[in-house]
């Protein structure tokens, strides 16, 4: 055990000499980093916001997705409110909560379907009717009302309080606090609407057309599997699961092809640079060369990769032979580099294969995914 003890001391204090003498300029010039935004293929997409601390990334990367397929598919152009569904997915978290005595996670995080399955419950509707920030507030302080709901559920849960309406009743009334009120009715550009006609009248988009699209060996490929990270409340099996080059190939034809890409993502890496608008994999981690299904299995299993952020790949640029991908990102570290990437950051495609837990996609950006989940179907 002794022995144990130090080669693991002394493994860990290796890396940590080679993290504390590692030169990520001098690596990125070896990447091939663009340095100027115009070297990406960009998509639609409006500017980013920055999520502040709602840990709602998957609420902010999901909407961008949806006004940018709104803008290829030449619909209008808004901005929709990632608090709207937000504000239902907290209602569902705590009705499931009280409907299962105590058994479901209630939390800020969520993941696509968090998006996805609230706006086609609830509708949507659009950013300038609900922000979900305070009066006269611009930036969001969510810990508070946090540390309200979860006050709350403990005092359920202990005194074991299962009236799904008189706890929902007083979830919303927190909710309302700090967030507002959704409306129920709104005005457009001059009509007025509900959030469900809103979005069967302007948003429009093909709802069964989304993929969901995974790579993991712990379950079978070319079916339809649970990505299994905490924020899949739902257990949602959703995700098509294929081999990590197809996985990989997807996200890059789709984004040549003139299709956005969600995305999520670990984010918990040396790798992850701000000052450099960068996200790439250190050498003293695992050269590129040995990154595989195994590497990136083994970092899952061991959790050093988790479902940490949610973001929108919304360009691509192949420069000197090196791919690497513009993502939208509403983490505050995005607007810490040069001043033409802020609310960006670039991932090279070492970290895409590596840490990329999944991605949302329309099915006619990767056809040879989707004839895959044709034939599963059939």
């Amino acid at each position: 055990m002794r022995r144990l003890i130090f080669l693991l001391t002394f493994l860990i204090s290796v890396a940590f000499g080679q993290y504390q003498n590692f030169d990520s300029a001098e690596y990125l010039k070896k990447l091939h980093q663009p340095k100027q935004l115009k070297l990406f293929k960009l998509l639609p997409h409006l500017p980013s916001l920055n999520q502040d601390t709602t840990s709602a990334c998957w609420a902010f990367a999901t909407t961008s997705f949806l006004e940018s397929e709104m803008q290829r598919l030449q619909l209008d152009t808004v901005r929709l409110s990632m608090m709207f569904p937000f504000f239902h997915v907290y209602v569902e978290k705590v009705r499931r909560f009280v409907q299962t005595h105590g058994q479901s996670r209630v939390s800020p995080g969520d993941l696509f379907t968090g998006v996805l399955d609230m706006v086609q419950q609830y509708g949507i509707v659009p950013y300038q009717v609900y922000s979900g920030l305070p009066e006269g507030k611009k930036t969001y302080n969510q810990h508070p009302m946090y540390f309200q709901i979860d006050s709350l559920l403990q005092k359920v849960k202990a005194m074991q309080l299962w009236d799904e309406d008189l706890v929902l009743y007083k979830t919303r009334q927190i909710l309302y606090k700090h967030m507002g009120v959704p409306p129920q009715v709104f005005e457009y550009r001059g009509q007025k609407y509900t959030p469900k006609s809103f979005l069967k009248k302007i948003v429009r988009l093909p709802w069964n057309d989304y993929v969901m699209v995974t790579s993991f060996q712990y379950a079978p490929y070319y079916q339809f599997v649970e990505l299994k990270v905490p924020d899949n409340w739902l257990h949602h099996s959703k995700y098509f699961n294929v081999p990590l080059d197809e996985f990989y190939q997807g996200i890059k034809l789709a984004l040549k092809r003139g299709y956005s890409v969600a995305f999520d993502s670990d984010i918990g890496e040396p790798g992850r640079q701000g000052k450099f608008d960068a996200t790439f994999v250190a050498p003293f981690d695992i050269p590129g060369r040995y990154i595989d299904a195994n590497a990136r299995e083994f970092r899952f299993n061991n959790k050093s990769t988790t479902d940490d952020h949610l973001m929108h790949f919304v360009g691509f640029a192949r420069n000197k032979g090196d791919d690497w991908f513009l993502a939208k990102d509403s983490w505050r570290t995005a607007w810490e580099g040069m001043a033409e990437f802020n609310g960006y950051f670039m991932f090279h495609k070492d970290y895409v294969k590596l840490k990329v837990l999944a991605y949302l996609v329309h099915k006619d950006a990767i056809p040879e995914i989707t004839k895959k989940i044709n034939q599963q179907k059939q």
